[in-house]
């Protein structure tokens, strides 16, 4: 079992653990818990019905169905019921912006050390202690040593290690970025995120959750490549669907009030759920023995008609494969959890509670894990409004547009069907009996009597209806460019036009349209920057807690990426490129050192999506290979010296023979 999590919570949290010293885990606490989750979730449902109208509404129009209403005023009236899918291509083309933003890295955050190191006073006197013994030895060899002189190298030397302990915070902030980005592809962040954004693009709020922990079969291989399947612990990052979310009817922000999560689980899901610390292996096996044949569903407002968008028109006639839970996160007196069998609690303090109810059973109840007692949840709206835990959606910025070129691509259907042909009047008392006025074909005999008021008009009589189609496409066009408009993303960011006339008929001119058109997104950008921020410190959190590894810990800052996006990467590759020829002399090369010049080269490969290890050398990699050059040329050094020392000495008498000639000649010895 690898990489557990555990809460923090005492023992006592465990409500629902009969394993759990000191606790009573009678039907009466568990009816409790229950009970209260039944009235926060009674309440909670009652409230969301207006915005579970919202939501409908807002998935109806991009998937391009009228309202129940709506659609029934056309089909009494007849004609035409076009409905012109311009909100789904606004977000298609909303999401897809986003989504390249977004997840166009492999890690779409950084990780940075929250502030300037300090050193320890321990190491500060050791700094001294290290200067006065190397002034004392510059003294003993008999040099004169001047105070200044012995302040600068103190100074000196506070540099060197703080610019070491910048260095080693950056590398060890690194390592922890390394396992947040393993933790996040194992939870399914990527594939999270992509349904986030949809959501964030359609309803008034996006939800997304994370890290919740989960238990997963993994595959390993062991010898002789023998298949072993494990069933590790993982934390996992939820998109949670908004239909799914009921917060507390007063709540501004998903930490205000209380927050239920309903959870549409398969007997598999809550098989999984056995182990996983917090959970009550009891009550899960009450609960499938109960409902794992016949399922277990709550049928709430809005729940047929979402299953109708959704393409599931008979979901609620086969319930045997879903059992639906309830999580509730909310405060709770001490007094409360006294009388469900809490003990060492003050009664007249507030606790954060995490609890799943099925039906009556509760199978989890603990206090909340995190150190500042937050919610799980994130949310984030396309245009948030103050004060509002639901904001408005892009759907709902740009609705009366969508009706208008409703309206008049339904008359434009309408008019043309009636003007694509002769319209025909009848004097039905002057045709012959038994004439066929449903029929009409070339050469047709209309057999008439003589006009009896002697004005000799013709008993059938053809007219063209007037055609407006000009006028009603003229009111479409203004309409479906007013989309532009009001949502902030023009047709030439997906594709849908040349950006116009003028500067759009250039490249140039268009990378500029299109640096304008990014600048009314950086909000909604902004937003899910905040989303990927506090999930990815959760993950950072939870690491600093529980992970048991000492090299990635440190005191660090999450830094999103996503803003940084909005520039175009075909620019930023550009003036990388202009960049690495500006340094390319000897100043500027002694400045950035090779390291410098690595890790540009390096940014430059990821941009060409080159294999950056095969290509630059890593860090250390340098590192290593310059101490090697130092080693190689010191030996060298030391060698040349040791050669020319002895080149220098006489050669050595022969033992028995004469003594060495001196070859100097009285003059020279002379001078």
């Amino acid at each position: 079992m690898t990489d557990v999590y555990q809460a923090i919570s005492p023992v006592e949290a465990d409500v629902s653990s009969a394993q759990t010293p000191g606790m009573d885990n009678s039907d009466l606490i568990a009816s409790g818990i229950s009970g209260h989750i039944t009235s926060c979730w009674s309440k909670a449902k009652f409230a969301k019905q207006n915005i579970t109208e919202r939501l409908l509404a807002c998935e109806r129009q991009r998937r391009g169905e009228y309202d129940p209403d709506k659609a029934a005023d056309i089909a009494q009236t007849g004609g035409s019921d076009i409905f012109m899918m311009i909100t789904d291509v606004k977000c298609a083309g909303a999401k897809s912006w986003i989504q390249d933003v977004m997840l166009q890295n492999t890690r779409p955050f950084d990780l940075e050390p929250a502030q300037e190191p300090q050193l320890p006073p321990e190491v500060k006197l050791s700094i001294i202690d290290f200067v006065r013994h190397e002034a004392e030895a510059y003294v003993m060899a008999g040099q004169q040593l001047h105070p200044e002189a012995f302040r600068q190298r103190m100074g000196e030397v506070h540099d060197q290690i703080l610019l070491k302990m910048r260095e080693e915070a950056k590398l060890t902030a690194e390592r922890m970025a390394g396992v947040i980005t393993d933790q996040l592809n194992e939870g399914g962040f990527h594939r999270s995120m992509q349904d986030y954004i949809d959501d964030f693009v359609t309803y008034p709020t996006a939800i997304l959750k994370g890290p919740s922990v989960r238990k997963k079969k993994k595959l390993k291989w062991g010898p002789n490549f023998t298949p072993i399947v494990t069933n590790d612990f993982f934390r996992e990052v939820e998109r949670v669907s908004p239909y799914d979310l009921f917060p507390s009817p007063n709540a501004s922000n998903v930490d205000d009030g209380f927050i239920i999560q309903r959870h549409k689980l398969t007997v598999k899901t809550l098989e999984s759920m056995k182990g996983v610390p917090g959970y009550s292996d009891n009550e899960i096996d009450q609960v499938l023995e109960r409902y794992a044949g016949k399922g277990f569903r709550y049928f709430e407002y809005g729940d047929q008609q979402r299953d109708n968008l959704e393409g599931k028109y008979h979901s609620r006639l086969y319930n045997d494969n879903i059992i639906e839970a309830l999580e509730f996160w909310g405060p709770v007196m001490g007094e409360m959890l006294i009388q469900w069998g809490m003990k060492g609690v003050d009664p007249r303090a507030v606790y954060e509670v995490n609890a799943w109810q099925v039906a009556g059973f509760t199978i989890k109840c603990v206090l909340n894990p995190d150190p500042l007692g937050q919610r799980p949840y994130e949310i984030a709206s396309w245009r948030s409004i103050p004060g509002a835990w639901w904001g408005t959606a892009l759907p709902e910025v740009m609705r009366d547009v969508q009706i208008m070129c409703n309206s008049s691509a339904r008359a434009l259907a309408n008019n043309m069907g009636i003007g694509s042909g002769p319209q025909v009047e009848v004097a039905v008392d002057r045709l012959a009996d038994g004439e066929d006025l449903t029929q009409m074909y070339p050469w047709k005999i209309w057999q008439t009597t003589s006009d009896k008021t002697g004005g000799n008009q013709p008993g059938v009589r053809f007219f063209m209806p007037e055609m407006k189609a000009a006028e009603l496409m003229g009111i479409y066009n203004q309409f479906a460019k007013q989309a532009d408009e009001v949502t902030g993303i023009p047709n030439y960011i997906y594709g849908g036009g040349s950006g116009g006339s003028g500067a759009g008929r250039t490249a140039s001119g268009l990378s500029m349209l299109m640096d304008n058109a990014a600048k009314g997104i950086k909000t909604a950008i902004g937003q899910v920057d905040r989303v990927v921020e506090m999930v990815v410190k959760r993950f950072y959190i939870h690491n600093m807690m529980y992970n048991p590894d000492p090299y990635i810990k440190g005191d660090f800052k999450v830094v999103p990426k996503g803003a940084m996006g909005l520039l175009a990467r075909e620019a930023i590759q550009v003036r990388r490129n202009e960049f690495l020829a500006a340094t390319n002399n000897p100043v500027d090369l002694q400045i950035v050192g090779p390291e410098g010049r690595a890790y540009l080269l390096r940014e430059l490969a990821k941009g060409l999506q080159m294999d950056t290890d095969k290509l630059v050398p890593t860090t250390e990699a340098l590192k290593f290979k310059q101490q090697q050059i130092e080693q190689a040329m010191q030996t060298l050094a030391a060698t040349q010296q040791q050669q020319a020392g002895q080149a220098a000495l006489p050669a050595p008498a022969d033992a028995g023979g004469p003594p060495p000639v001196n070859t100097v000649q009285p003059q020279q010895a002379t001078q």
